[in-house]
């Protein structure tokens, strides 16, 4: 974790991103704007009786050092302040465990106290309501618009720990987009047990994230490792009127189409099946292995990867149409979407 004081030395080597953007801001700036898009972040304070135990994937045998990736340490994390009525965002593993008490800290220093109001655990996003003795004087966060979101964004992880009075910041890039099924991006910002929580953030302060899969139970990935993952903002949004009514939010349950296709198809578009499903929505609508998908639903398909991002998104009972080409026939075929086989 670098302080914001270091973030001046780091912003001085940016590369320019959009020419008419912010990205070419000096040091000063990119400083000031992270102390602007800071008022939205808060520390929290939680106790609890019990902590969740570690993930069955946590290797057998650990160095001492590594023992720290598996073990929560005491101390403060990190949250956003949604509004003026005391909501703050948060990642879900912060709150964990039996809770026996959670305290938000205010840009002010005053200290209130928070109870957890919904969650929606495929997101690992908590939403907390801070009991604030009446609306404060803050405005909201200012969102990152979701088309903007791609590979190569300068942005900064922002943090509100181990000191509650001062203001964190990590730099690094998208580093991908679509993960979690198109709900979250992947960064190389350092996140870690501090500002996971906290806000992921663009050069001109906006929201691009919440850092989050971060900790003793997601430990695929190590704290600082370049590989961490946040929420984005467009899920968190989507989601917030239903956290706001205290409604936790279930797992999202995708589309299944039922096809494996050919990945090593080098310089050619669209996604070759190699295998279809029996029973699923491709086997129904008659679409046959050494077929090639083209298209779903008008929009052009470049590889297999990209055509499980487009089912992702969808839901079981959703009709698509989809582009096939067979031998040097073209045909256009309405499949019926069906949900993911349990085995």
């Amino acid at each position: 974790m670098i302080g914001l004081a270091r973030v001046l030395l780091a912003a001085s080597a940016l590369c320019a991103e959009d020419p008419a953007g912010a990205a070419a801001a000096d040091a000063a700036t990119v400083a000031a704007t992270l102390e602007r898009a800071g008022r939205w972040v808060v520390s929290i304070r939680v106790e609890r009786s019990k902590d969740l135990p570690p993930s069955p994937l946590q290797p057998r045998r650990v160095s001492p050092e590594g023992r720290t990736l598996y073990q929560r340490p005491a101390g403060p994390v990190s949250g956003l302040l949604l509004d003026r009525e005391g909501h703050v965002a948060t990642s879900l593993y912060n709150v964990a465990g039996e809770v026996t008490s959670i305290e938000v800290t205010l840009l002010s220093g005053e200290r209130r106290p928070a109870k957890l109001l919904a969650k929606s655990p495929q997101d690992d996003l908590a939403l907390l309501k801070a009991d604030l003795g009446g609306p404060v004087d803050v405005e909201g966060p200012t969102w990152a618009a979701a088309e903007g979101l791609r590979a190569g964004r300068i942005v900064f992880a922002l943090g509100r720990a181990p000191d509650a009075g001062r203001l964190t910041a990590t730099r690094g890039i998208v580093s991908a987009v679509g993960r979690n099924g198109g709900r979250a991006i992947q960064t190389d910002a350092d996140l870690n047990y501090g500002n996971t929580g906290g806000p992921i953030v663009d050069l001109d302060g906006r929201v691009v994230a919440i850092a989050c899969f971060v900790g003793h139970t997601y430990p695929q990935w190590g704290l600082n490792s370049g590989v961490g993952l946040g929420t984005t903002a467009a899920a968190l949004l989507a989601m917030l009127p239903r956290l706001r009514r205290g409604e936790d939010v279930a797992a999202f349950e995708p589309g299944f189409l039922g096809v494996q296709c050919d990945r090593e198809r080098p310089g050619e578009q669209g996604a070759r099946v190699t295998r279809i499903v029996d029973g699923g929505a491709a086997a129904k609508a008659g679409i046959e292995a050494g077929d090639v998908l083209l298209e779903i639903d008008g929009e052009s398909l470049h590889d297999f990867d990209h055509l499980r991002r487009l089912v992702f998104h969808r839901r079981p009972g959703d009709k698509v149409r989809v582009k096939v080409l067979r031998g040097e026939q073209v045909l256009d075929v309405d499949a019926v979407l069906g949900g993911t086989p349990r085995t």
